[in-house]
């Protein structure tokens, strides 16, 4: 008996002994817990300071610029009604930036940003008054004095009031992610300790517990896990997803009713990824994991495929437009802000849909299709649903084709550049050509950048097509050197994909070396989006890039969204106004007035200017007089064959155009 009951009593002592260590498990736990929601509370103070900071500026930068709009729409309306709406909606922003400016003293400020603020108020107090005298004389009905006020004082004012509102924004900005920053720091820390103590006592207690419970199940279990779901997010996996799928397809057909198949993928998810590296990209995920199952039903089936693509089944649908509404409902959803990595990004997404039995009576039909609708959303322009429709699996074998022709069209020297001359209005020569690049396909012709661009840069071509294309431009530059045309620059364009690749700037010191050309000759040309992608990154690309000696332009300048203070941070050269500016300068005074202040603008900062799009000669006209440096468009010369550049570089343009100065 005795034999018997020592087994017995070493039991219940071990079990006693696991219950002890379990509740001592509890309570570091519970304590570190408590450390880290502590912790916790301090940095979402912290933050939540400096986005109201950074939030107010905002409002005071978007007041401002309000103002200044409208006091140019009010020296052009003549109708009272709509003048007074305008004036009280010059009032209203004129007290959010009071209200805004106001809330901001009252909080939280380092010198600089006090500075700032005071430096605001010393320009405001100067452009007031000149505001109060250009509302009097719109109110006396005095337009075309008010008009030259605004014009000729105002503008010019609050164009300097904005650029302290800018430096402001860009300060309130730094401040943040320095608090948060740190707060992060301290953060880290104390979950680290907790989860260190945490981790040192559940692997105590997990050695104990081996010795009294077998592990046989719960490996069982775990190796299910692993097996049909996925380890990110939890969700089932493609294997356990057409499982459920096929249950699904079995219930409808037995009941007479539909299924859906959204197939979804987030949109530019690899900007994420880049910017804010795979940890980021990972919490993005399940982000987004969550939501797709706060959004179904218990009888749906939400899954994750792999990368950023998932797939949810709607089950026992009696009508389309209930599958319909969900998606609108869903598109909402994945469109809101998302928080990850202290940072608030936006992430839309493209959802393709396919109907059982309309399209397809197997799942992996149903789920082809709905992958074939869902790259047609994104091919017209993301952030949206598409319902299949057979047309398109003869348009995706199209595009297939085209992935196909395209792998072998750079070896066979398929891609050309076409040059667009740039016109310099003061010496009436050309002052430089822009590269754009061709296709020319063996058996559809000459295809512009819209036909295969976007498939060059789905699929990850567009570095090496880029590369080659450089090396391109800097030989067919340097030979019209050779030929006597030695002032001739070349601005190539890059694409997102391009500037980031960690070998641009050996690719642009490799075209340069090889081709002779003199790095003052070429130009690279980027989008404002590129920029803003991560700010400081593109800023320490483009210092290496510039540490070459060649020049960097902006491109489609004021359709994007980069600020005043960006352009100064920027190491820029020339920046390119776009193509919407120009169009009606010669009829609209604003657009006249938009783009002087532009170039004003340009050469406070010293950067050159092109304008783009010119099509007539009122639009040529109309640029030299308000002293534009260059010019680009049809009216001048369509893209043209680098053979054919030689006969437009010994012209003098403005003497055929009669405007010779």
């Amino acid at each position: 008996m005795r034999r018997i009951g020592r087994p017995a009593a070493w039991k219940l002592a071990l079990l006693t002994g696991f219950i002890v260590l379990l509740l001592l498990i509890v309570f570091v736990t519970a304590i570190g817990m408590q450390q880290l929601r502590v912790t916790t509370d301090s940095l979402n103070k912290v933050v939540d300071v400096h986005m109201r900071k950074q939030n107010l500026a905002k409002t005071m930068v978007i007041a401002a610029r309000e103002r200044t709009m409208i006091m140019l729409m009010l020296t052009r309306i003549g109708d009272p009604f709509e003048r007074d709406e305008l004036l009280m909606q010059f009032n209203k922003h004129g007290s959010e930036f009071v209200t805004a400016r106001d809330a901001l003293r009252k909080l939280p400020l380092n010198s600089r940003e006090r500075e700032l603020l005071a430096q605001q108020s010393r320009l405001t107090r100067f452009t007031q008054p000149i505001q109060e005298q250009i509302i009097d004389l719109i109110s006396a009905d005095f337009t075309q004095e008010a008009t030259d006020l605004v014009l000729k004082r105002a503008i010019p004012a609050q164009n300097n009031v904005m650029i302290v509102l800018s430096q402001l924004d860009a300060e309130t900005h730094r401040v943040a992610l320095e608090a948060s920053r740190n707060a992060r720091k301290e953060h880290e820390v104390a979950r680290f300790w907790m989860y260190l103590l945490s981790g040192a006592a559940l692997l105590v207690g997990i050695l104990v517990a081996t010795i009294v419970f077998t592990f046989s199940s719960r490996i069982s279990r775990e190796r299910e896990q692993l097996a049909t779901h996925d380890t990110l997010t939890g969700l089932p996996n493609r294997m356990l997803f057409l499982d459920r799928l096929e249950q699904s397809l079995i219930r409808a057909q037995r009941y007479k009713t539909l299924v859906g198949v959204m197939f979804i993928d987030l949109d530019r998810f690899k900007r994420v990824n880049d910017t804010l590296g795979h940890a980021g990209g990972d919490q993005l995920i399940r982000e987004v994991a969550k939501r797709l199952r706060a959004m179904a039903r218990a009888e749906d089936i939400v899954a994750r495929l792999g990368g950023d693509e998932f797939v949810v089944v709607i089950s026992d649908v009696v009508v389309i437009n209930h599958i319909l509404q969900v998606v609108e409902k869903m598109l909402a959803v994945m469109a809101a802000a998302y928080h990850v990595s202290g940072r608030e990004i936006f992430c839309s997404c493209s959802i393709g849909i396919s109907v059982y039995p309309n399209d397809g009576t197997l799942s992996a039909d149903l789920l082809k299709h709905a992958d074939t609708a869902m790259y047609h959303a994104k091919q017209s322009g993301r952030n949206r649903f598409q319902l299949y429709d057979t047309a398109m699996n003869a348009m995706a074998e199209e595009r297939l084709q085209l992935e196909t022709d395209l792998h072998y069209a750079l070896e066979r020297g398929e891609f050309v550049f076409h040059y667009q001359p740039q016109l310099n209005l003061a010496s009436g020569r050309i002052h430089g050509v822009e590269a754009l690049i061709r296709w020319q396909h063996p058996d559809k012709g000459l295809l512009a950048p819209k036909a295969f661009l976007g498939i060059l840069e789905d699929t990850g071509q567009i570095v090496s097509v880029g590369r080659a294309l450089l090396c391109a431009a800097c030989q067919q530059t340097a030979s019209w050197h050779a030929a006597g045309f030695t002032d001739l620059n070349v601005a190539v364009n890059l694409s997102g994909k391009e500037f980031w690749h960690g070998t641009l700037v050996e690719n642009v010191r490799e075209a340069l070396a090889q081709s002779g050309l003199s790095p003052q000759s070429l130009q690279l040309e980027l989008t404002e989006g590129i920029f803003m992608q991560d700010v400081d990154a593109a800023l320490d690309k483009i210092r290496s890039l510039k540490a070459l000696g060649i020049a960097v332009s902006v491109d489609d300048f004021g359709t994007g969204y980069s600020s005043l203070a960006h352009l100064k941070r920027f190491p820029l050269d020339v920046l390119k106004i776009d193509r919407y500016f120009v169009k009606d300068i010669h009829l609209a005074p604003v657009n006249e007035a938009l783009v002087s202040s532009i170039l004003a603008l340009c050469k406070g900062l010293d950067l050159g200017t092109v304008a783009e799009g010119i099509e007539s000669k009122d639009q040529l006209e109309s640029l030299r007089k308000l002293g534009c440096q260059v010019v680009q468009g049809n009216y001048i010369s369509r893209p043209v064959p680098a053979e054919q550049v030689i006969t437009l570089l010994g012209r003098d343009w403005l003497q055929e155009f009669g405007q010779a100065a």
